[in-house]
């Protein structure tokens, strides 16, 4: 019966976002009319927001109460947890008429998974998809409140109705949480071992969150496009979105890859697969918005190339979604009998995306920048920036769905792999690191080159020493991660060069200088922590690239076994029973300067209810770079297989991205923060 709640409550959850949508987008229907017709006079009009009210969406007076705004909201967000709770609480009791649950669970498996579980299958997904957008929905209506309603916000709400109630009808048709079957069996079929992973289970919701708040920033631009009403107004508006949606979709990448890290059948922390290309496209889109949005609050300029990132960044992300769940690049014969069932998402994104680009075609031409700016300034470096980022997005979609066209065409079954994107990606990223070092340092509007000379003469000492010390350490390496160390360097004391000019070299107001501190907002120092991690993570993976030792070997037990600084004793394999699986597991015991400092435990476990072995390696994180331990088999000598990682400086990349994800949480912690306690700290 419970499930059967869940089922009624996705059910309501359409109809109410089909009648939020009907509710609220009159407006924009009417304003695109106008917008769309064949009067080219129009346009002028259009673009200085000087339309009759109802035209443009967005003129008239704002609501102070908002009471028609948010009871719809709060209602579909009432019933998504209404509805979250019953797939849970089936995956609890493990209520194996329900398919989804028998596919996935077992009467074995641990409570913590049992729960985990909910999330990981495209139905589960998909619902917690439909419920994190529902309470992104809520709190834009709640914000629309606060700074009073607008017409464009109820337009805003009507299209996420239109998100929301084509989510439910994508979840209902492809893949029904709450179906039964007719017959139950007695038991599940068990939870894959390789998911069988915490972090992998929080990376998922992280990602919906993620992609929840790019739907609010889709709604928002395009209710905003028939009045071209892309202001200062409507960038501040978007911006604890923009911030909110970049760190849940970091946070969702540094998950996958430290998964893909500790997993030794990868052997590495980034695959280029789909499941990880989907994750990335939407966040180098996001990435591009995030420094565009910047220069539109600014400037009041990029209007036009702003919006275009608004739109597909939450493209990329629903059609990657789609790539993953229809399995349309995965062995053919599972790819044609699979594919049919992400028809709906499919559809619904051919629909949604096709009148917002359309729209955007039509009304481009009312988005006049009222300002101009120089070829050497800020704003010039941001767009470059974000141009490079979005190319950057582009490579990775081909790469991605290359296969797919060869297979259409040719039948031919490839796979693009690391290589391709690596190739490809190193003449769009070594500029976009290189830009990334001065592009903040530039003056806004305009700037002189002997300027930029005199502040980045430091960065480019320093970077040129680097480069030079690690060449004549390392002689024979290769030349990409000696540049990738050398850039690495030229990001970080650019940084924090700047950081340096800003804090001891402004006026302190009578106050010290430290108050500086204080006084250059959360968003500078948000960007400043960014560009930081992003500069530790590539010298950590470079490093990493170039003293990266791995011994493989049959070791028998109280062998020693040297590597890097440190000396591993191996002491043997234990059977063991774990709470679902048995596992063979290792020990070995690390040395350093003849000092025990780390036990270390890679294992071999066996899932019975699958039938699958999988092999568990153990990770140290050291202080000169991490220790990567893997048993396999035993030897034709009656030994056992044993592989041993030492990857110096890669603490360094799990570190930058810590930093990274630091930037992100300043930026919307500040903001909330300053919302309530009003004590002159610029919110920027």
């Amino acid at each position: 019966m419970i499930a059967e709640f869940g089922h009624f409550a996705l059910i309501l959850i359409l109809a109410l976002g089909t009648c939020q949508a009907v509710l609220f987008c009159p407006a924009l229907f009417r304003a695109s009319y106008r917008a769309l017709g064949p009067t080219p006079a129009m346009a002028p009009a259009i673009a200085s927001g000087s339309l009759p009210d109802g035209m443009t969406g967005t003129t008239g007076p704002a609501e102070t109460s908002g009471f028609g705004v948010w009871p719809l909201p709060f209602a579909m967000c009432v019933l998504a947890i209404i509805a979250e709770a019953a797939l849970i609480h089936s995956f609890i009791v493990s209520d194996f008429t329900l398919p989804v649950v028998a596919g996935y669970s077992h009467s074995s498996t641990p409570l913590i998974y049992r729960i985990g579980a909910a999330f990981i299958p495209d139905s589960g997904a998909m619902l917690f998809w439909v419920a994190t957008t529902t309470l992104a929905t809520l709190l834009f209506a709640l914000q629309s409140v606060a700074r009073g309603v607008t017409e464009q916000d109820r337009v805003a709400l009507g299209i996420l109705g239109i998100v929301v109630a084509l989510l439910a009808a994508a979840a209902i048709i492809d893949a029904d949480p709450f179906m039964r079957s007719g017959m139950a069996p007695l038991d599940g079929s068990g939870l894959d071992p390789e998911l069988q992973d915490i972090a992998g289970m929080v990376r998922g919701p992280i990602l919906y969150a993620g992609l929840a708040g790019l739907s609010v920033i889709f709604a928002v631009t395009f209710a905003a496009l028939p009045g071209a009403k892309l202001d200062r107004a409507w960038s501040e508006q978007l911006r604890p979105w923009a911030m909110v949606s970049w760190t849940f979709l970091g946070g969702a990448i540094a998950i996958s890859a430290y998964r893909a890290y500790t997993e030794q059948a990868w052997g590495n922390w980034w695959y280029w697969d789909t499941s990880e290309n989907a994750l990335l496209l939407p966040w180098l889109l996001t990435t591009a918005f995030v420094h565009c949005r910047a220069v539109l609050e600014k400037t009041d300029t990029l209007k036009p190339w702003t919006a275009l990132l608004a739109l597909s960044a939450f493209g990329a992300g629903w059609f990657g979604t789609f790539l993953v769940r229809s399995d349309l690049l995965g062995p053919l014969p599972t790819a044609l009998l699979s594919s049919g069932d992400s028809v709906a998402l499919l559809v619904g994104f051919c629909v949604l995306f096709a009148a917002a680009y359309f729209m955007f075609w039509r009304c481009a031409g009312g988005m006049i920048d009222n300002k101009d700016f120089s070829l050497i300034s800020r704003e010039s470096g941001m767009f470059l920036n974000s141009v490079m980022l979005s190319v950057a997005a582009a490579t990775v979609l081909i790469g991605t769905i290359y296969p797919l066209f060869l297979r259409w065409f040719d039948g031919d079954i490839i796979t693009v792999g690391p290589p391709f994107f690596v190739q490809a990606l190193i003449p769009i990223g070594l500029p976009l690191l290189f830009l990334m070092g001065f592009a903040p340092t530039l003056r806004w509007r305009n700037d002189e080159a002997w300027q930029i000379g005199r502040r980045m003469k430091l960065a480019v000492m320093m970077s040129l020493i680097v480069i030079l010390f690690v060449w004549m350490r390392f002689i024979n390496a290769s030349p990409l991660p000696l540049l990738g160390i050398g850039l690495a360097a030229w990001v970080f004391t650019a940084a924090l060069g700047d950081l340096w000019e800003r804090l001891w070299r402004q006026p302190d107001h009578g106050e010290g200088k430290y108050r500086n501190l204080q006084l250059l907002g959360p968003r500078y120092l948000s960007m400043t922590f960014a560009h930081i991690g992003i500069a530790i993570l590539i010298a950590g993976g470079s490093a990493s690239a170039i003293w990266e030792q791995q011994i493989s070997l049959s070791a028998r037990t109280g062998q020693s076994i040297q590597i890097g600084p440190y000396n591993l004793q191996y002491e043997g394999v234990a059977l063991l029973p774990g709470e679902n699986f048995a596992t063979r597991k290792a020990t070995f015991i690390v040395y350093r300067n003849a000092q025990p400092v780390a036990e270390l435990f890679p294992e071999v476990r066996y899932y019975p209810i699958r039938g699958i072995e999988t092999k568990e390696a153990d990770i140290w994180h050291g202080r000169d770079g991490d220790l990567h331990v893997s048993v396999g088999e035993r030897a034709e000598d009656g030994g056992r297989v044993v592989t041993v990682r030492f990857l110096p400086m890669m603490p360094w990349v799990w570190g930058g991205m810590l930093l990274m994800l630091i930037g992100g949480a300043i930026s919307i912690c500040t903001r909330i923060v300053l919302r309530y306690k009003k004590n002159g700290v610029p919110a920027s």
